[in-house]
């Protein structure tokens, strides 16, 4: 979903995201977006382990990771930092992270999306926000991603099961999975 550039998301309720949300706000002013340069990550400490930094390439367009949060590092099983999300290994976790950092660039605004998405056929369970990041003003050229590790109760009134909330590593055979 496409935010509202004037307010948090009303759908989330993690305050890490929603404060990092007004944090990116407040930088950008009365821009579109903020600079890289007005972003320092030790201003949301708060959120750290959830935040990673993407760099915008065009012609074409590509998504090189600058740094992962520590937090999806451990539950993929890998560290994807230095590389592009079309070197994602799995096909449908890179084919939904792209499409996610498509949809910032498109629509030009922050995205946010909160439900379940189906990865190497497992139920995952996601929160996410993008906020995008221009040197010049115009152009995007960073995106900073937040992923929330807090499942809710429900989604959508559906209950979650409780051992699909907080999966093991995607990069875990699919026996491992089914012992959990």
């Amino acid at each position: 979903m496409v935010m509202d550039r004037l307010s948090p998301t009303k759908e989330s309720k993690d305050q890490a995201l929603l404060q990092l949300y007004r944090h990116w706000n407040e930088r950008r002013g009365d821009r579109l977006f903020p600079a890289p340069k007005d972003i320092d990550q030790t201003d949301f400490t708060y959120a750290s382990e959830r935040v990673s930094m993407i760099e915008v390439s065009y012609d074409p367009l590509r998504f090189r990771y600058w740094s992962v949060a520590p937090q999806l590092t451990a539950h993929l099983g890998y560290n994807m930092t230095g590389s592009y999300v079309d070197e994602v290994p799995e096909p449908s976790m890179r084919q939904f992270v792209r499409a996610c950092y498509e949809r910032v660039i498109q629509s030009r605004a922050p995205v946010y999306e909160m439900g379940t998405v189906l990865i190497r056929l497992d139920e995952w369970w996601h929160e996410v926000l993008v906020l995008p990041l221009s040197s010049d003003g115009s152009n995007i050229d960073m995106l900073l991603a937040y992923r929330s590790t807090v499942p809710p109760v429900a989604v959508k009134g559906h209950p979650i099961d409780a051992r699909r909330a907080h999966a093991p590593p995607l990069a875990t055979s699919k026996s491992n999975n089914d012992s959990r």
